[in-house]
């Protein structure tokens, strides 16, 4: 036995040793991928409190994550005197992890409604709470269970074209571990909060689950064996930029949809959309819902619109943006289309509003310029509203 324990010993001591010079190599270059979300039983997920991290997944910017689990500063419930206050429901867009803090559209609110003269007398101030990968349902249930502690004098709902049709889908939607709100044979919505019970989600929860956070928390080996694991399949290309198609966003929301699944969770959406503005209406509060466009929407190249529109057989990419548009005037509320004077921008600039360097030009999240360009977009329709 002793003459294998040494040399037992020697190999599990080397890779002791190797592991740990990776982990500095790792730490040297600055990798960095923490796990930003931990469970929610009401909302499915949201991020953890008090992470600070870079993001370099897609774009870079550096992340920290407030007391209340909001990519944000912090905010005191109580709004100040004097204090004009605008909360943000939405996703990765609002949630903005590809670009620093600072850039993200709603950081840049206050001061592009300041130079338009918006609540001249008030204070401005914006709260994020939007949160990656969440549907209209889930910052309905944002709204209601938090943000609205805040006392808002505007909601805003951040609405992403191209997938938060499906994530309001429980047909369509793969990632089941959420809440959903179903519809009625009486046209009805009603909650379905049954994720909070399956297996999956039950294991998530757990104190090993919760300690295999932590532990990755303190280890960039850690963190890059999980990732490697989770996006192995995402290595390999899938979609192609010319047809428009993105992996996880759909094309059918660029057209009427054009069969019972899609009319369904089409209807789910209307409704959710109607429900979220209702509530913040009856709490006092403005509302506005935003339209945030597939990048193909507004990519520079009109020739490349012009072929999908050819293949979808319609006369433009504006569909979700006018089904949107009418469900708030339906309900007395604000609606601003993004996609229509993005586009405009685009052709006229040849800038990309989505996307970093190299191949994810056009494709992907807003980078700087897009972020900018809905600021001012938005100001102006507040300040033209007198919200």
């Amino acid at each position: 036995m002793k003459r294998f324990a040494v040399p037992a010993l020697l190999v599990l001591a080397s890779i002791v040793a190797s592991i740990g010079l990776f982990e500095v190599a790792l730490r040297a270059i600055g990798y960095h991928q923490p796990i930003w979300y931990q469970p929610d039983p009401r909302l499915g997920w949201r991020l953890r409190p008090g992470m600070a991290a870079w993001f370099t997944n897609e774009g870079r910017g550096f992340v920290r994550v407030n007391a209340e689990g909001m990519r944000d500063r912090d905010h005191v419930v109580d709004k100040a005197p004097g204090t004009y206050r605008i909360v943000v429901l939405g996703d990765s867009y609002s949630e903005a992890l590809q670009v620093d803090r600072e850039q993200a559209y709603w950081s840049l609110l206050p001061e592009e409604l300041a130079a338009c003269g918006f609540q001249k007398d008030k204070r401005i101030e914006v709260l994020n709470f939007g949160i990656s990968g969440y549907g209209t349902a889930q910052e309905y249930l944002m709204l209601q269970s938090t943000a609205i502690r805040y006392q808002p004098d505007l909601v805003l709902l951040q609405f992403t074209n191209g997938n938060d049709v499906r994530n309001n889908s429980f047909a369509l939607e793969s990632e089941k571990d959420r809440p959903f709100f179903l519809l009625g044979a009486d046209g009805a919505l009603r909650l379905d909060e049954g994720f909070a019970g399956s297996p999956g989600f039950r294991a998530r929860t757990t104190f090993a689950s919760e300690t295999i956070r932590r532990a990755t928390d303190r280890s960039r080996v850690l963190q890059l064996a999980r990732y490697v694991k989770e996006h192995a399949g995402s290595f390999i290309p899938k979609a192609n930029a010319n047809g428009g198609a993105e992996q996880g966003l759909e094309l059918q929301v660029l057209a009427a949809p054009r069969d019972p699944l899609w009319e369904d969770a089409w209807r789910v959406t209307d409704g959710l959309i109607a429900k979220t503005g209702e509530f913040a209406q009856r709490n006092g509060a403005r509302f506005m819902v935003v339209t945030v466009p597939y990048a193909i929407q507004v990519h520079p190249d009109a020739r490349l619109r012009a072929a999908l529109q050819a293949k979808l057989g319609v006369a433009d990419l504006f569909y979700p943006d006018r089904r949107v548009a009418a469900v708030a005037k339906k309900g007395g509320m604000l609606a601003l289309p993004l996609a229509p004077e993005m586009q405009a921008a685009a052709e006229k600039s040849g800038t990309y509003f989505h996307g970093f360097d190299g191949a994810s030009r056009g494709r992907g999240h807003w980078n700087a310029h897009g972020h900018q360009a809905a600021a001012g977009i938005i100001a102006r329709r507040l300040c033209s509203a007198g919200a």
